[in-house]
């Protein structure tokens, strides 16, 4: 449903990536060609979702663990959890990275 509200600004997008508009500087008082590109977005996790195109739901939603995800489903839940799988981001010498009883039980971040 979102892209149906942004496919003229998409398609406004490319014609200004592409080909540009003629504009006007008049500090310098010539024509030039004007060219732009939407560089981020700012939207929380299911508008990132819809953005995208990448699914946020269930155990494959994290973009950044992609397939390598450590998400587990909850007992009795049917719930994903991402608890304690980010941590494999941090520096190889974070104190957290060793910290076992903070996070998942005996469990020593290695990757």
């Amino acid at each position: 449903m979102l892209d149906v509200y942004l496919q003229s600004l998409i398609e406004e997008l490319k014609y200004l990536w592409g080909i540009g508009v003629e504009t006007y500087d008049v500090s310098t008082k010539i024509n030039f060609r004007m060219r732009a590109a939407l560089i981020w977005t700012i939207s929380d996790f299911p508008a990132y979702g819809m953005l995208s195109g990448w699914g946020t739901a269930g155990k494959l939603s994290c973009p950044y663990c992609m397939e390598e995800t450590s998400a587990f489903s909850l007992k009795n839940e049917r719930k994903t959890s991402f608890f304690d799988c980010h941590r494999r981001f941090l520096p190889p010498t974070h104190a957290f990275r060793k910290d076992k009883k903070s996070f998942y039980t005996n469990r020593i971040e290695r990757r």
